[in-house]
């Protein structure tokens, strides 16, 4: 080796160096080819004329499915996460009395 660390032409271990930065690029490969499609589909998105409609129904769609997500079925029409914080404060308050 020389002093700066890199081997020359020619040098033992040139081959299995060059080898082993093949198969790295070989690797990455796939991963760049995700990355250009997904910077693709980003500019095609915002070259769309609608994009404030579809962020708006994007929007009123998470909104929907969060609603959905806090009822459990059979639950009624109470809310689960209001049912969880009256039954919190029915305990606090149960703890605060003294026990007869």
């Amino acid at each position: 080796m020389s002093q700066t660390g890199h081997e020359r032409p020619g040098q033992p271990g040139q081959s299995a160096q060059h080898e082993q930065h093949a198969q790295h690029a070989q690797l990455e490969q796939p991963t760049l080819d995700r990355l250009r499609q997904s910077a693709e589909r980003a500019q095609d998105v915002l070259r769309r004329s609608d994009l404030r409609e579809l962020l708006t129904d994007g929007v009123v769609e998470l909104r929907k499915r969060g609603e959905l997500a806090t009822r459990r079925p059979g639950a009624g029409a109470e809310d689960h996460l209001e049912t969880m914080a009256r039954r919190a404060a029915e305990r606090v308050a149960s703890e605060g009395q003294p026990r007869a």
